[in-house]
């Protein structure tokens, strides 16, 4: 049986190398949109507004009352939707980095309970600061990140020195004022002085726990996952016109005279393509990590979602030929299909700026499971155990298309 297959295989990889500029293609455009997004794509994001806010949960942990003025200031900027509760409940700290590591939410302000007292600290000490938490996704854009931190650096900077002003205006005067003569002493409430504005806050971007990053991505990590997965699936397209082209050809007529199941067969025409695939994510990242310096993360969770990846856009290439009665409808279809999941599954716009229904839809796709795989090893920093979720959904996927394929599939 293994011979049979391994014979099926080599022929269908001698036809596939014979026709050089199509497997071209399958290395090539997905290697340029990586190169040319990558660089085009580095300031992309733009705020939120009123029709779609970013969600921002803000967990409360301050003992005074100045953080509550800032959470108040961002609940009224137009754009953001400050969440301090979930589910009947406050916001705890654990549950924003639960909501951060889920994917629920890309980032999330903690005020530590010092807050306000650092903020007050400071009259007395011109070094004392406080600072504001920012848990965020590392696999979130920093272009994302960065607005949402300017707002809530802003907004905390007007309150402490709002808070500050006051008595620094008092205390200054007092003691200028305290050389005077009583008769000429002015009265405090009638005069007015400008102070320069110094550093006060300083917002610091953690990562929730469980996430091993010491320094956040860059573009390419950014977009090399994304247009690797995809690329890969355009071997559906391929793989399906190469079945229904052997239908037309009666080459499975012909099969049909061997000892083999239908499984056996339809495997046999899916290795090839399967070792292509898997050729296609190491080229594609070998680029990126030769070229650009990218980072691979632990190889074996990285193995594991390109095996799992793989194995999916074979299996849906097998389903696809059995959809397609001509060239046309299957060239069609693929691209279709290709185009369709990939945007859904964030490969060409990223999830976390999509709706919140988009988001869900990408969860029925193998693109969104395979790019969260690989966002998980390359830049969460996650080993083998960390990706096995994703890693199986993408095998389900694969089953999935794979059984209908055979179920619906006829050899004339």
């Amino acid at each position: 049986m293994l011979r049979q297959i391994l014979s099926i295989t080599w022929k269908d990889l001698k036809i596939l190398f014979k026709d050089i500029g199509g497997l071209t293609t399958l290395f090539l455009m997905p290697m340029m949109f990586i190169i040319v997004m990558s660089i085009a794509l580095q300031g992309m994001f733009d705020g939120g507004d009123t029709g779609q806010p970013w969600h921002l949960p803000v967990v409360n942990l301050d003992g005074g009352d100045l953080a509550a003025e800032v959470i108040a200031q961002l609940d009224n900027m137009d754009g953001i939707e400050v969440e301090t509760a979930w589910e009947g409940g406050t916001l705890t700290r654990e549950r924003a980095e639960a909501l951060v590591s889920d994917g629920e939410r890309a980032v999330a302000v903690v005020f530590p309970a010092d807050f306000s007292e650092r903020v007050e600290e400071r009259l007395d000490d011109a070094r004392a600061s406080a600072t504001i938490e920012l848990i965020t996704d590392p696999a979130v854009s920093t272009q994302f990140i960065a607005p949402i931190q300017g707002m809530v650096l802003g907004a905390a900077e007007r309150v402490a020195e709002t808070s500050l002003v006051p008595a620094r205006i008092e205390a200054g005067l007092a003691e200028v004022l305290a050389h005077l003569p009583g008769d000429i002493r002015p009265p405090l409430d009638k005069m007015t002085i400008e102070v320069e504005e110094t550093n006060v806050v300083h917002v610091e971007r953690v990562v929730p726990p469980g996430m091993g990053i010491e320094v956040f991505p860059d573009s390419y990590q950014q977009n090399v996952p994304g247009y690797t997965v995809f690329g890969v699936f355009f071997i559906v397209a391929t793989m399906a016109q190469s079945i229904l082209r052997e239908k037309e050809e009666g080459t499975f007529r012909r099969l049909l005279a061997a000892p083999l199941p239908k499984p056996i067969l339809l495997a046999g025409k899916l290795v090839p393509y399967y070792l292509v695939n898997l050729l296609q994510v190491a080229v594609m990242f070998g680029v990126a990590h030769f070229l650009f310096g990218m980072a691979l993360g632990q190889p074996a969770a990285l193995l594991a979602v390109s095996l799992a990846l793989a194995a999916a856009a074979t299996g849906l290439g097998v389903l696809v030929a059995t959809f397609g009665k001509t060239q046309t409808q299957i060239s069609g279809l693929s691209v279709l299909l290709t185009l369709t999941m990939s945007a859904v599954g964030g490969c060409m716009v990223p999830t976390f700026v999509m709706p919140d229904f988009m988001q869900t839809l990408a969860r029925f796709t193998p693109h969104g499971w395979a790019l969260q795989g690989f966002q998980d090893t390359l830049v969460r920093g996650y080993g083998l155990a960390g990706v096995w979720p994703e890693a199986a959904a993408l095998l389900g996927f694969a089953g999935i298309f794979f059984l209908i394929g055979v179920w619906r599939f006829r050899f004339d």
